[in-house]
């Protein structure tokens, strides 16, 4: 199999480890997380946390108007919560994230809306389809479509919905300020993709008003203990775009390479070749989203 047929035939986003980031968790020991619960221990290790991962995105996300922060699983955990919580179903835009979908959520596409990606011949996307007020619409930044860092300027809208805002991909990009819709409900951030932790499953959500499931879990100190002591080593030792910075040049030197347009997210490019046109997830625009990561010399 040619590494052009392997591109084109894996369906999902694999992301590099850096041998620093491996490095630094040799030296982490779980026994050091032991705390008993109810003892507030665990708690102020989550809230010291909190107030680090606050600073470290802050030169791209004001988290102000957010002051509740719940440990998960990383996003797909933050997703479970927000689904189960979820009687309103929701919308989307072309090419997200499709995974609450398949948790059973009710949703539907919106394409035909003032600043989302159009097709440049006809101005036009795939359906005419408006924004419903009152159902939440799941948006990404940067985008889950391609990797790049879409505003689709929601307070500009007639019709502004309640946003939940996916900020999976801060940490793969360069330090780049993040607009948050004033109608956002939620963000949720993970360290899977930038760091390449997606066996170790971390994440956090903030939200505005507390969260139905998260907050009781978080008065009970049940969470992953050693997942915090985790998150607390990855951000002292790395800045929020160090791996951008370490992979950017070999970014460029592949999609040169291979006839590829870098995306905002150093591991994901995209293409226009009908070779690649399965890998495609905007119905209405020819972009393809590859993962270039096997193409990285310290892939696993």
């Amino acid at each position: 199999m040619t590494i052009q047929n392997y591109l084109r035939n894996k369906p999902y986003v694999d992301v590099p480890c850096h041998k620093d980031v491996r490095q630094l968790l040799n030296y982490q020991a779980i026994s050091d997380s032991y705390y008993k619960r109810g003892k507030g221990d665990a708690r102020k290790r989550l809230d010291d946390v909190e107030a680090i991962h606050r600073e470290w995105v802050g030169s791209m996300i004001d988290l102000s108007d957010f002051p509740y922060c719940y440990f998960t699983h990383g996003a797909t955990d933050a997703i479970h919560h927000w689904v189960i919580t979820e009687n309103r179903g929701y919308q989307y835009m072309e090419g997200e994230y499709e995974y609450p979908s398949m948790c059973g959520m009710s949703g539907f596409s919106i394409c035909d809306v003032p600043g989302q990606y159009m097709n440049p011949e006809t101005n036009r996307s795939a359906k005419p389809n408006r924004p419903e007020p009152e159902i939440p619409l799941f948006i990404s930044i940067p985008s889950a479509a391609d990797g790049n860092i879409f505003y689709p300027k929601v307070d500009q809208w007639k019709v502004t919905p309640p946003v939940i805002l996916d900020c999976t991909y801060i940490s793969s990009t360069k330090s780049k300020r993040i607009e948050v819709p004033s109608t956002t409900e939620q963000i949720f951030f993970s360290f899977s993709k930038g760091f390449g932790l997606v066996g170790q499953r971390l994440g956090l959500v903030y939200t505005k008003e507390p969260h139905a499931t998260l907050d009781r879990l978080k008065e009970f100190e049940n969470w992953n203990y050693s997942g915090v002591e985790t998150m607390k080593l990855i951000m002292q030792k790395f800045a929020v775009d160090e791996m951008w910075n370490r992979y950017r040049d070999k970014q460029l030197k592949i999609c040169e390479e291979y006839n590829f347009q870098p995306s905002a997210v150093f591991y994901l490019a995209t293409t226009k070749d009908p070779y690649y046109k399965r890998r495609r997830r905007m119905r209405w625009n020819n972009d393809a989203r590859i993962c270039i990561t096997p193409l990285f010399d310290d892939y696993l």
